[in-house]
């Protein structure tokens, strides 16, 4: 399940991830959510997953957003950053950077308890 995160600064888009983020979440939320940012310009988002959520998934979904020729992921003048808040452990900590490579944008890893710093470093 995913929903939108309210009270985001303008040029901030950002979504809560429980449990996990299937196809319906992608091609129903995520993906138009994404669209609509790029077109409108920059865009900065903050994706913030629940306790115990695999953080392996998301490497397949932003292959499958780099590749939507709406979204242009990897036009970097239009995005900015990424910051994701998630149960990261050391194993998540170790094979983040090759997720991170799959998004070709800046983007940041957050512990849970540390959503004010990614909300912050995501205006950098």
């Amino acid at each position: 399940m995913i929903e939108s995160i309210p009270d985001l600064p303008a040029g901030t888009i950002g979504f809560r991830v429980a449990d996990e983020l299937t196809d319906a979440d992608y091609a129903g939320v995520l993906a138009p959510a994404l669209r609509e940012a790029a077109g409108a310009g920059e865009v900065r988002l903050l994706l913030a997953a629940a306790e115990g959520f695999d953080l392996t998934t998301l490497k397949s979904r932003f292959e499958e957003l780099r590749s939507d020729p709406e979204l242009d992921l990897g036009h970097r003048e239009d995005w900015r950053r990424v910051a994701i808040v998630a149960d990261s452990g050391f194993l998540v900590r170790r094979l983040f950077p090759a997720i991170a490579r799959a998004i070709p944008v800046d983007v940041k890893l957050f512990d849970l308890d540390d959503e004010p710093a990614a909300r912050t470093w995501l205006l950098g």
